[in-house]
């Protein structure tokens, strides 16, 4: 019986974050990174929700702006790595990699 009760809680859990998950990730598709938190003092329950949400879609935007920072910034380096490794090789090397990728 306590292996069905840890089942069910479990997999109510999972339906828990899967529903948390679609509503931030909906709410930061419409309202995007700068949402407004808006909070109602008559229905605390509601304003509970938002909040979360909001501070959801908060954190998914500090994800993505992190990894867009990190991404580029790996991208440059990998370009300057590239030139590096070409700058010394000879000449043959840099004309047979210039006419075939850059033309």
């Amino acid at each position: 019986m306590n292996v069905l009760r840890a089942g069910a809680l479990e997999l109510l859990l999972l339906a828990g974050a899967i529903l948390y998950a679609g509503l931030v990730l909906m709410t930061y598709r419409t309202d995007g990174p700068f949402s407004r938190l808006r909070l109602e003092l008559g229905n605390p329950a509601r304003s509970a929700q938002r909040l979360l949400v909001w501070l959801g879609v908060k954190t998914v935007a500090f994800a993505l702006r992190t990894f867009q920072l990190a991404f580029n910034m790996l991208s440059e380096t990998s370009a300057e790595v590239g030139e590096w490794f070409l700058r010394r090789r000879d000449r043959e090397v840099q004309a047979a990699f210039r006419s075939r990728f850059l033309v």
